[in-house]
């Protein structure tokens, strides 16, 4: 498979309109941040069996909610007045850590087999390039470790 950093921001409507390719945002467990609503329809809502989700107008989860876009949960959770530092993952999440990400990897895995594509583009910064998440070797060396084998696994990945 073919792994692409993007280079600059995504613009939804571009991304929206790229077929072809699969969009991997950064997103957090509870599926929460932004203004804009999502469509109840969406396969996204769907698969977190959420209704009135968002998506906001900056960082990579634009995307939220496009049928080509998917997350790859690298943010413990968001709650609006809590600090970032609260709200991320560590080491001692290794386990819960790992099953989020399995299962992200995994659909991605599978709507590449479906649809035929072999094209997964990732946000600008990468999955590790967040001051949002902060996953650092320095800081949740288990984690960084456990996130780099998931996206040399996509990479591996053949449809």
């Amino acid at each position: 498979m073919k792994l692409i950093k993007n280079k600059g921001g995504y613009h939804r409507a571009t991304v929206e309109n790229d077929k072809d390719k699969i969009y991997i945002f950064t997103d957090n467990t509870n599926r929460t941040s932004g203004s804009l609503p999502i469509s109840d329809d969406s396969a996204y809502s769907k698969r977190f069996g959420k209704k009135g989700l968002r998506y906001p107008t900056m960082t990579s989860a634009v995307l939220r909610g496009l049928d080509n876009a998917f997350p790859i949960t690298t943010q413990k959770y968001y709650k609006k007045g809590s600090s970032r530092a609260e709200c991320n993952w560590v080491d001692k999440d290794l386990d819960e850590f790992k099953k989020v990400i399995d299962e992200d990897v995994d659909v991605i895995k599978k709507a590449c087999v479906e649809r035929g594509i072999d094209t997964v583009i990732f946000p600008s910064g990468g999955l590790l390039n967040s001051s949002i998440a902060d996953i650092s070797f320095k800081r949740t060396p288990l984690l960084y470790k456990y996130i780099i084998e998931k996206e040399i696994e996509l990479r591996d990945f053949k449809i």
